[in-house]
């Protein structure tokens, strides 16, 4: 078992959500994804993207052999609930008009909570 003070996500191991937003954040496998993928971007990335690459995770298979079902029934999911759950508690910023999601101040550390839950339950999750 990892102690709590050896936490990685920085030297006050804080994430700027209250409990019950970071909860809300975490408690579904997609919102996680796109909480990675958005911390490791330099900028902003499309929700077609995000739709693509999580589409493949789930499904086990490259994007480049995904169909357009599987692409869109991820699409749909993230446009309709995913994203702006996370945009309302701050996890990620999503403008729903040009589908651009960015990093908010509290995405790198969700990011990192993310990866360390990960490492302590000995499993990256796939779907």
């Amino acid at each position: 078992m990892t102690a709590l003070h050896n936490l990685p996500w920085g030297s006050d191991n804080s994430v700027p959500l209250d409990v019950a937003e970071a909860v809300s954040a975490l408690d579904n496998s997609r919102r996680r994804h796109v909480i990675r993928l958005v911390a490791d971007q330099d900028g902003s990335i499309q929700l077609g993207d995000v739709a693509e690459a999580i589409a493949a995770i789930e499904l086990g298979k490259p994007v480049r052999e995904l169909d357009s079902q599987e692409r869109k029934r991820v699409y749909v999911g993230l446009y309709q609930v995913h994203l702006d759950t996370l945009d309302e508690v701050g996890a990620v910023a999503y403008d729903s008009r040009s589908g651009d999601i960015r990093a908010t101040e509290a995405t790198t550390a969700l990011a990192d909570l993310i990866r360390h839950i990960e490492a302590v339950c000995g499993a990256q999750e796939t779907g």
